[in-house]
C-alpha cells in the first residue's frame, strides 16, 4: 500500500464513512478533501459555492488533491474526495496513475433515500431525484475509470471498507477506458489467486490456450472453476504466429457455440500474445461481444499484448490486419508463469521492455542496464518490477488514447521495420521480439540519418540490446525484400507512414515519412 487510496463516488455514497473505516483498519492517515477545502477557505462548502462559485471550488479541490498525491510519505493516506473531484479527466488519469482509486456505486433512489431534501448539497438543490439522475448519467464514465467499483446497496460500511482495503493491498494498475475500464494485477501467484473473482459473475467459461501452455497451467485453473461450480470448456490452439489467423478464430467461435456460451459467459485467454490477441478478437466477435480475461504466460504478452484492448489476427503477411478494439475485463500477470517460458521467447521479449523504457521510463532503461544479469536469469522480484513499469507506461498511453487516434502510436517505436522483417521471415524464422529488436536498431539508425536521434542514444540502446542477448545486426537481414512489405503497415495513410523516432530516454516523436523514402532508408541499412 505504497500509493494513496482514493475513495471516489457520488454524493451520499458513503465515501467519508468508508474512508475513515479503511484508515482505521489499515492504521493509515485519513484525509477528507472537502474538510481541507473548508479549512482553506474558512467556510462550509455551501458558502464556498455561493460566494466563490463552483470553478473556484474545483480549482482548490484539484490543487489539494495534487498536493496529496505529490507528498511522499511512509504511510500513504486514505483520501475521500468530493463527488465531482475526478470528473476532469486529466486529474482523474493522474489520480489513477499515482494512487489506487475505488469508486463507490450508488443509485438515484439510494441518493434520495439517504439525503432527502438536503439543502447542504448545492449540486442537488431543487428536484433531488432529477438532479441525482442527471449527474449520475453525466459522471458515470468518470466513476467507472477506477481500479475497482464497489456496490454499496445493502452493504455495511465495514463490508465496503474491507473490500476496498483488499483492492488497496493488491495494488493493481488500471487502464482507464470509460465503462470498459479494468485492473491489471502483477505479481507472483496472481493468476490462480484472482482468476475466479476476475471471472465473476459468469457461470460459463471457455478457456483458450495453446498446446504448449495448456499442459503446464490449464489444469489448475480448470480445477478452480470446477470447484466453484462453473461450467467450463477448453480449446487449445496450435501454437505459433503462423496459426494466428481467421481459421483459428473460427475454431474458437465454433467451440464457444458448442459449449453453449451466452452473452453473460466469459472467455479466458491463457498463453502468449498470440493467444491473448485471438481470445480478445473471439470475445469481440462472439454474439457481438462477450467479456474476457487475459492471463498472459509470456513476458511479451505481459508487457505488451495483453494490455490495451488491441485484438486481432494476421491476414497472410499483413500482421494484425483483422481485429477489433475490445478491452479485457481483467488482466492477471503472474510472473511465476515466466519460469516455464522457453529461453528464446523470454529473451527476445526483452526488446519490448527496452522499447517501453525508451518511450516513457528512463528509470526502467537504467534498471535494464544495471540489472541485466538478474533479468536474464528471471529474478522474480526484478520481473515484477519490470512488468509493472511496462504496464504503467502502456496504461498511461492507452488511457489517454484508447483507439490509437494519436499518442498511442508511440508504442509502435521499432515496429514499422520490425513487422516488415518479421513478415519477410514468414513469422517463423524470427520471433516477434527478435524482429522488434532489429526494428529498434533500424528506427534508431533511420532517426540518426534524419537528424532526430542522437548517435549516443542509438549506440547506448544497441549496446543494451546486445547485453540482454538480443539481435542487433539489422544489416544481415534481407532488407530489400522486407522493405516491400512496409506498405502493409497499419499506420500507413496513402503514401505516408507515421514513423516513431526516439530523441532521448522518455522522449519520442511521430513524423510522417513518405513510403518510398522509408523503403529506401530501410534498404540503406544494409551498411552497418
Amino acid at each position: 500500500m505504497k500509493r494513496p487510496l482514493i475513495v471516489n463516488g457520488f454524493m451520499a455514497s458513503g465515501k467519508s464513512s468508508v474512508g475513515k473505516r479503511i484508515a482505521e483498519l489499515a492504521g493509515r492517515p485519513f484525509i477528507d478533501l472537502d474538510s481541507r477545502i473548508e479549512a482553506r477557505f474558512g467556510a462550509p462548502i455551501t458558502r464556498i459555492f455561493s460566494e466563490q462559485g463552483e470553478v473556484a471550488f474545483r480549482n482548490a479541490e484539484r490543487e489539494e488533491l495534487i498536493s496529496v498525491l505529490e507528498t511522499s510519505s511512509d504511510a500513504a493516506p486514505v483520501v475521500a474526495v468530493g463527488g465531482g473531484c475526478l470528473v476532469r479527466r486529466e486529474l482523474r488519469l493522474q489520480a489513477i496513475d499515482q494512487a489506487v482509486v475505488v469508486s463507490l456505486q450508488v443509485t438515484a433512489d439510494e441518493v434520495v433515500e439517504r439525503v432527502g431534501e438536503d439543502a447542504s448539497r448545492p449540486n442537488l438543490a431543487g428536484d433531488t431525484r432529477r438532479r441525482a439522475e442527471e449527474l449520475l448519467e453525466l459522471r458515470g464514465g468518470a466513476y467507472a475509470e477506477a481500479h475497482a467499483r464497489l456496490e454499496t446497496r445493502g452493504a455495511s460500511t465495514q463490508d465496503v471498507a474491507v473490500k476496498a482495503l483488499a483492492v488497496w493491498r493488491r495494488d493493481p494498475l488500471a487502464v482507464a477506458a470509460g465503462e470498459s475500464s479494468y485492473a491489471v494485477d502483477v505479481g507472483r501467484g496472481v493468476g490462480p489467486a484472482h482468476v475466479l473473482a476476475a471471472s465473476e459473475p459468469s457461470t460459463a467459461i471457455l478457456l483458450l490456450s495453446d498446446q504448449n501452455v495448456a499442459p503446464l497451467h490449464a489444469a489448475r485453473l480448470e480445477s478452480l472453476f470446477l470447484a466453484a461450480k462453473k461450467r467450463i470448456a477448453r480449446l487449445d490452439f496450435t501454437p505459433g504466429e503462423q496459426h494466428k489467423n481467421l481459421a483459428s478464430v473460427q475454431q474458437a467461435l465454433e467451440a464457444a457455440l458448442a459449449a453453449g456460451l451466452d452473452r453473460k459467459s466469459r472467455l479466458v485467454g491463457l498463453g502468449g500474445g498470440v493467444t491473448t490477441d485471438m481470445t480478445g478478437f473471439v470475445a469481440a466477435s462472439y454474439l457481438r461481444g462477450v467479456s474476457w480475461v487475459a492471463l498472459p504466460t509470456t513476458l511479451l504478452a505481459m508487457v505488451d499484448a495483453s494490455v490495451g484492448g488491441k485484438t486481432g489476427v494476421d491476414l497472410g503477411s499483413a500482421k494484425n490486419a483483422v481485429g477489433a478494439f475490445w478491452q479485457p475485463s481483467a488482466v492477471l500477470c503472474d510472473v511465476d508463469y515466466l519460469k516455464t517460458e522457453p529461453v528464446r521467447g523470454y529473451k527476445s521479449a526483452l526488446a519490448e521492455v527496452v522499447k517501453t523504457a525508451l518511450i516513457g521510463d528512463p528509470v526502467l532503461f537504467e534498471l535494464l542496464e544495471r540489472e541485466s544479469a538478474g533479468i536474464v536469469a528471471r529474478d522474480p522480484d526484478l520481473l515484477t518490477d519490470i512488468v509493472r513499469r511496462c504496464i504503467r507506461v502502456k496504461a498511461r498511453i492507452v488511457s489517454a488514447d484508447p483507439r490509437e487516434a494519436g499518442l498511442r502510436a508511440v508504442l509502435n517505436l521499432g515496429h514499422t521495420v520490425g513487422h516488415a522483417v518479421e513478415a519477410q521471415a514468414g513469422f517463423e524464422r524470427l520471433t516477434h521480439g527478435e524482429a522488434i529488436s532489429l526494428g529498434l536498431v533500424a528506427a534508431l539508425r533511420i532517426g540518426e540519418k534524419l537528424g532526430h536521434t542522437p548517435s549516443e542514444l542509438a549506440e547506448r540502446t544497441r549496446r543494451l540490446l546486445g547485453t540482454l542477448e538480443l539481435m542487433t545486426a539489422i544489416e544481415d537481414e534481407p532488407l530489400a525484400d522486407a522493405a516491400e512489405l512496409i506498405g502493409h503497415d497499419k499506420k500507413r495513410a496513402g503514401s505516408k507512414v507515421s514513423f516513431v523516432f526516439a530523441r532521448g530516454l522518455g522522449d519520442v516523436i511521430i513524423k510522417p515519412l513518405d513510403l518510398a523514402e522509408l523503403r529506401e532508408l530501410t534498404r540503406g541499412l544494409t551498411t552497418p
